[in-house]
């Protein structure tokens, strides 16, 4: 999606747009960072279909609450405890965090993490998947989107679709033929 705004009521309105165009086209799956007016909007539009949270952002945002150098050992039972598939040792494994981890960390978790959100990023509640449904994002799109963005667009967000199109069609493309 290609928008300077992203509102609930902006991807909302794409989803919709989407949807209108191509009725038939019922994804299974959609993969997020959490971004809550994204799954919102996901949830209005395709009611039927699963979100999933990109492993990756996941472990961005819990790093974001604890300083990882100061708590090695945690970081690395995190690490692991996302990919768990076993119900047993994923809760082993959540005591073992309870112990290596500060108080405002294990708070953090309850709130966010745990309960029904699990089902989002759990490894444990992705069993019988296909390759595809078991990843998180490979980081490819983040990275061609961070090169459009910072060098082709120098930064600027708001272009013109012309614009845009000129700059993918006769700037980006070439970059990545060669």
């Amino acid at each position: 999606m290609v928008s300077s705004n992203a509102t609930e009521d902006t991807i909302n309105y794409f989803l919709k747009s989407i949807h209108s165009q191509t009725p038939s086209v019922l994804p299974e799956f959609f993969m997020s960072d959490k971004d809550h007016a994204q799954m919102n909007a996901i949830r209005h539009q395709y009611p039927n279909s699963c979100i999933l949270l990109c492993w990756w952002h996941v472990l961005h945002a819990w790093q974001q609450n604890f300083v990882v150098s100061h708590y090695p050992e945690l970081w690395e039972v995190l690490k692991k405890w996302i990919h768990i598939t076993d119900q047993a040792e994923f809760w082993l494994s959540w005591e073992k965090i309870k112990n290596l981890a500060p108080k405002s960390v294990i708070e953090y978790f309850k709130t966010y993490w745990l309960g029904d959100t699990i089902k989002l990023w759990s490894a444990m509640h992705r069993m019988d998947r296909n390759i595809f449904q078991t990843r998180d994002t490979n980081m490819l799109v983040e990275a061609w989107n961070h090169l459009l963005k910072g060098n082709f667009m120098q930064r600027k967000r708001n272009r013109h679709l012309d614009h845009l199109i000129h700059i993918l069609v006769d700037k980006e493309v070439p970059y990545f033929i060669h």
